[in-house]
């Protein structure tokens, strides 16, 4: 067994991170399996301190001088989990629980590492070549019923949509009727996320909108300069709406679809908002103006949908999502999803009722607009040569303080970014939401529900910047143009 001094000087060592980056202040030993000659998987729940109580998956090697380091990465450790998940079964614990291993029935003839860069990760990565084919192995740090991957990657599997799954593995406790996810090894989709096209094309637009100025510039030049993406961003969309009806079915089993529990929802929007409303006094930097007008807009938007909810006979439909859905996640070379993380994964499984398809295109509406104004915010700062924080303050509430000159460059790349954003979003997201008017309160529902979500976290997190941009959106919410608010309509 792995003596407890060492472990101590492990996990504060620099080599090993936790999920959030935070050290606890101590480290008890739960579990621990054999996994092959000198790597052992130990479970571990931290003491003391900000990640107190978090059980962890902590893989450790041995080396025939006793020391003792982490086993994450390293051949040994994926060439011992591959096997078993292509095997199948169960390994017992120290403590009387079970690893469990399972797999599709593929035989595992040749197993070897492959070189990789994984960059950062609150998981680690590591690469495998299994019988001539790329795999990712995926081992998660923190234990807990949110990790759902390994699980939807299985259901999923063979639906061309996500990666293959080879298999995965599991702690089960002892005494417990509980299965915690450790980690899952699938094919390796090499592509781009949908972000890096879409970066390249709006920073180039700003050299067009520059020579064109303020006199020269329309929705035609947007719409001129958005046309070698609108097919692939097309069928993205398509992409995306198709692998909502795979879910569902694979998913549900061809059971009905519930209720969402709009009005339920919608009251937690509203005290949430109270207490933001309450909250944004406190918040330092951010023009008070701006801030006060945002939660008027966020009222207005909350009586609006409590009015057309209590006076619909409509029934708003629930269904599986990607549940985490950004830019990135949607990779568009063939179009494919990495990463999913679905909340509820079935009907018997508690949130199912409360979740929506509709939140994947939320997702993607507000990273769309963190993502656009954040290109404007940087490049209108270094055309004024001052910082993003006051560009994005000033695309806020007009910037009053700037010369005019200075304020007219500023409010014209923000404009610019905004007519580029709903572009892409009639692109991308019209073919992911149906025809129907009917459904239109219930993505307006989401949309506010996730705008203060991430205020919220914005709030709390000290990132005045980023609220800024939470808080813009929301003035949006009251405007009379339709093009200003969520997306409502199929173009």
């Amino acid at each position: 067994m792995t003596s407890d001094t060492q472990l101590r000087e492990l996990l504060h060592g620099a080599a090993w991170m936790p999920e959030d980056g935070r050290r606890a202040d101590g480290y008890e030993r739960i579990d621990e399996a054999a996994l092959g000659p000198g790597t052992t998987a130990l479970i571990v729940s931290p003491v003391g301190g900000p990640a107190h109580g978090r059980p962890l998956f902590v893989p450790v090697h041995t080396d025939a001088a006793g020391r003792l380091d982490e086993a994450q990465g390293t051949s040994a450790f994926d060439l011992a989990c591959v096997r078993r998940m292509a095997t199948g079964g169960r390994i017992p614990t120290a403590r009387g629980g079970h690893l469990e291993f399972r797999g599709g029935g593929t035989a595992a003839r040749s197993v070897r590492q492959l070189p990789f860069e994984q960059g950062w990760s609150s998981n680690s990565l590591s690469l495998v070549d299994i019988d001539g084919r790329p795999h990712l192995h995926k081992t998660y740090r923190t234990l807990g019923p949110g990790v759902r991957e390994p699980e939807l990657l299985r259901l999923m599997d063979g639906s061309g949509r996500t990666p293959r799954w080879f298999g995965d593995y599991s702690y089960l406790p002892p005494g417990r009727d509980e299965r915690f996810a450790l980690g899952v090894v699938y094919t390796y989709a090499p592509g781009t996320g949908i972000d890096t096209p879409l970066r390249e094309n709006l920073r180039s637009l700003w050299p067009k909108l520059l020579r064109a100025g303020a006199d020269g510039f329309a929705d035609t030049l947007v719409h001129h300069h958005l046309s070698p993406l609108e097919s692939p961003l097309e069928a993205a969309g398509r992409f995306l709406r198709a692998f909502h009806e795979d879910l569902r079915v694979r998913l549900g089993a061809g059971t009905v679809p519930p209720d969402f529990p709009v009005l339920r929802s919608l009251r937690a929007a509203e005290h949430r908002a109270a207490a933001l409303a309450e909250r944004a006094g406190t918040e330092a930097g951010l023009p008070s103006a701006a801030v006060a007008g945002a939660f008027r807009s966020i009222a207005v938007e909350t009586g609006l949908l409590r009015t057309e909810f209590t006076a619909s006979d409509v029934r708003w439909s629930a269904g599986p999502c990607h549940g985490d859905l950004h830019l990135s996640h949607l990779l568009w070379d063939p179009p494919r999803l990495i990463d999913i993380s679905t909340p509820s994964t079935g009907p018997d499984d508690a949130g199912w009722s409360e979740q929506s398809p509709l939140e994947d295109v939320v997702a993607l509406h507000r990273a769309l607009e963190y993502f656009s104004a954040d290109e404007a915010a940087f490049e209108s700062a270094r055309l004024l040569g001052i910082d993003a924080t006051e560009t994005m303050y000033g695309a806020l509430d007009g910037a009053p303080g700037l010369p005019p000159r200075e304020r007219a460059l500023l409010l014209l790349v923000f404009e610019a970014a905004d007519l580029w954003r709903r572009r892409v979003m009639e692109l991308l997201l019209a073919p992911t939401v149906s025809d129907s008017p009917a459904d239109a309160p219930l993505r307006r529902l989401l949309y506010l529900r996730r705008l203060l979500h991430e205020l919220d976290y914005n709030f709390a997190h000290a990132r005045p910047y980023h609220a800024a941009i939470d808080l813009r959106h929301a003035i949006a919410l009251g405007l009379p143009s339709p093009s200003a608010r969520p997306l409502t309509t199929r173009n």
